[in-house]
């Protein structure tokens, strides 16, 4: 919760307990004490009802753990609903009866079962109102991500501008050039080189390719590789089928693979090991950790990629290293969105 809200619900529960407590200090002239009660009571109660439904809305586990949107809903009235009855009609009763402040303890302050209700609608209550704090600061942020990402889109399209002559030429030059030479092993890599820089200027504007695509980039991307490090690289790509048509933000594989490159050792002695596999939930790019001494590692490669899964699909990549093996998780993102402008 922000602080903002934290001082929204001191507040309110102060405000609700005052407007409580003014009658009933007119009215009583003997036990002013027996007036504050119910008025503490009720401020107590709601400072519980606040910051437990605020904790459990803003909770990311527990929006992650309960799928249902009904009981998402109803579990933190109901939990906070009884944690604030628990507190105020045994602990804080017991409490008051130590201090011998009031007489006729239960009279006066435990609350009978059907009060529960009471405390029920007031949980309702102040659910709702965290509830809408929260989709208005959602939206808020959301708009927020929008022009952030529509601002990328913008100076990619001017970068782009820019640099169109450039790409062209290169690329048709790189044909002239396969035509030119006899040897097949320099026909292939340049052919390999073609298709990858057909691939960058195909999909330089688009926010996502789809895996099929991706993974036909990588294999000429993987060619060129393999030509420079030879038997010092391996890789072994598992993906089903049923997976080829999801979507993924272009060149995402090229720049873990870029990285697995950069920051590994890489020799014949010690060949590094890359291998995509998918376990259902998300495509891992996974390799054998054997990190370079002297590489300042700045992480602006995965940055990028996080950055892009968060403002295209509002999701997070996961990132594991155990010492021997380091993977990255990418969530699996079922509908292909060509270009979101």
């Amino acid at each position: 919760m922000k602080r903002s809200q934290v001082i929204l619900g001191i507040l309110l529960s102060l405000g609700m307990a005052v407007v409580f407590a003014i009658p009933r200090l007119l009215e009583l002239n003997e036990y002013r004490c027996d007036a504050l009660i119910k008025p503490g009571y009720l401020f107590l109660a709601s400072l519980i009802l606040w910051f437990g439904n605020g904790w459990l809305i803003y909770h990311k586990g527990y929006n992650r753990m309960i799928r249902s949107n009904f009981w998402k809903h109803c579990l933190p009235i109901l939990l906070t609903a009884v944690a604030a009855n628990f507190v105020c009609d045994h602990l804080l009763p017991w409490s008051v009866e130590k201090s011998h402040l009031v007489n006729d303890l239960h009279g006066r302050f435990k609350r009978p079962l059907p009060m529960f209700f009471g405390t029920l609608f007031h949980s309702i209550m102040l659910y709702y109102i965290l509830l809408f704090l929260k989709l208005i600061e959602e939206k808020k942020n959301s708009q927020i991500e929008i022009q952030k990402l529509q601002q990328a889109q913008m100076e990619a399209k001017i970068a782009s501008l820019k640099e169109q002559l450039s790409p062209h030429f290169l690329f048709n030059t790189l044909n002239i050039l396969s035509t030119l030479t006899k040897e097949k092993e320099a026909q292939d890599f340049i052919q390999e080189l073609a298709k990858v820089y057909r691939y960058v200027l195909q999909y330089k504007n688009n926010d996502t390719a789809t895996l099929q695509e991706e993974l036909q980039f990588l294999h000429s991307y993987w060619y060129i590789l393999k030509m420079r490090f030879e038997d010092s690289i391996e890789l072994t790509v598992a993906i089903p089928d049923t997976l080829l048509r999801s979507s993924i933000p272009p060149l995402t594989l090229q720049i873990l693979i870029e990285n697995v490159i950069k920051h590994n050792v890489v020799s014949a002695e010690k060949p590094v090991i890359v291998r995509i596999y998918s376990d259902g939930q998300t495509i891992t790019v996974e390799n054998n950790y054997q990190p370079k001494c002297i590489i300042e590692n700045t992480g602006e490669g995965l940055k990028n990629i996080d950055q892009r899964y968060k403002l295209l699909f509002g999701k997070d990549i996961c990132v594991y290293n155990d010492g021997v093996r380091f993977q990255i998780k990418l969530p699996i993102i079922e509908q292909v969105i060509r270009n979101l402008s």
